[in-house]
Parts: structure tokens; C-alpha cells; sequence
């Protein structure tokens, strides 16, 4: 069975159907994401439980988005259970469930951070559940015109705006680093 579109870019998995529209996925995606990050007004940073599970050469989820969020400021939301890595490293993060932010982000007068005005235009994704993130992409791609999806992960997801494509443990960690150097 042939598919249309290179294993890279296609689903993670197959099930997901994301309809006409689908994430970009260029060839430099760590240089264009971290441009993409700086040019926004309000930016915001939501993981996943992942963020407690994996660790890439010792260096852990928790610790890149720490990273990303002190390069320009971002808020983390911090879903799930994963409050507790932050409050341990010590680091600012907000905790709300991955269902509540989605639904607040749909709402242009909605912002994390008071001392930010709102709306987000840009909203990164990291280590959450593939089906649940997903299904919150695909919520915003329909339901939140005024801000942009980027996905952080290792799958690629077809219903965020921009998206890494599915790549190994090694490619993904030279990818979130490219992305973090690209921040400045």
C-alpha cells in the first residue's frame, strides 16, 4: 500500500484523520519555529506528562522547556501532574488541565500571563499524550483563528499549524537544541 505523503509527515498514528489542512514541517523546522518564537507578542509553552518520563542523553523533557521558557519569557502550563517538576526545579509554572487551556485559548480575550496583553498568537506544545494533543490541535485549528500551533514533539502531528516530523530519540534531541540556540 503506497501513501501520499513521506513517512516523516504522515500521522504518527494512523486513525488520525486531520482533514485538507496540515501542519508544515519544513526541512530547517528548529530555525523556522525559533523565529517564529521570537517574532511573537505572547507566546505560551504547554506540556505534557512527558515532561516527567522522558529524558534525552540524560537531560530531561522538564529541563528543555525550562530552557525555552527563560529565552523569551514564556509561560508554561504545565498539565496533568507535571506541576511537581517545576515546583522542584523552582520554576514558575501555571497548572491547568490540557482540556481547560485548550478551551481558554479558544478565547481571544485570554491570557496566561496578566502582565502580557492578550490574545497568545503562538502556542508551543511538548510532551503531551499524542491522542490528547491531538484532539486539542484540531480544537484550536477550527476554533482559535487568532493564534498558531507548534509542536515540539517527536510525532508528527497533523492538526498543529507547524509540526516536527516523526523522528528518533537522537534527531529529536538535536532538533529541540537547534530550536533553543535559535531562540538566542
Amino acid at each position: 500500500m503506497s501513501t501520499i505523503l513521506p513517512s516523516r509527515t504522515s500521522p504518527y498514528e494512523t486513525g488520525n484523520i486531520p482533514g485538507p489542512q496540515m501542519a508544515l514541517s519544513p526541512a530547517k523546522a528548529p530555525t523556522v519555529y525559533a523565529s517564529l518564537t521570537k517574532r511573537a507578542k505572547n507566546p505560551l509553552l504547554i506540556v505534557g506528562k512527558y515532561v516527567l518520563e522522558v529524558e534525552l542523553d540524560g537531560k530531561s523533557l522538564a529541563d528543555y522547556a525550562i530552557e525555552i521558557s527563560k529565552k523569551k519569557d514564556i509561560p508554561i502550563v504545565a498539565t496533568a501532574h507535571t506541576l511537581k517538576i517545576f515546583l522542584e526545579k523552582k520554576y514558575p509554572a501555571v497548572s491547568m488541565g490540557i482540556v481547560e487551556i485548550v478551551n481558554r485559548l479558544q478565547d481571544s480575550s485570554f491570557t496566561v500571563d496578566p502582565k502580557k496583553p492578550p490574545p497568545h498568537d503562538l502556542v508551543l506544545f511538548l510532551g503531551i499524550t499524542y491522542q490528547l494533543a491531538s484532539q486539542g490541535l484540531s480544537t484550536l485549528k477550527h476554533f482559535a483563528p487568532h493564534l498558531k500551533t507548534v509542536t515540539l514533539c517527536k510525532w508528527y502531528h497533523p492538526n498543529a499549524d507547524w509540526s516536527f516530523p516523526n523522528m528518533k530519540d537522537d534527531e529529536w534531541k538535536k532538533a529541540l537544541e537547534e530550536f533553543i540556540k535559535g531562540l538566542g
